[in-house]
């Protein structure tokens, strides 16, 4: 499992996703929404919204369980 490359606290699947749809396509580090909004500068509130906007969209980085 990828750990942040700020803080190494252990990374979700959501989070390496919008790390890559906002940060690096390719990335192979990535950083928890915790560190990746205090390097926006912005409110992790905010990161969760665009999170649930890539989902909705489809984007295809946001892997969605099946029931």
């Amino acid at each position: 499992m990828a750990a942040c490359l700020q803080c190494g606290r252990a990374l979700t699947a959501d989070e390496t996703a919008v790390y890559r749809k906002l940060v690096n396509r390719q990335a192979e580090k990535f950083m928890c929404k915790t560190c990746l909004a205090a390097y926006f500068e912005v409110s992790e509130a905010k990161i969760d919204q665009k999170i649930e906007q890539f989902k909705r969209s489809g984007c295809l980085l946001f892997v969605q369980e099946k029931n």
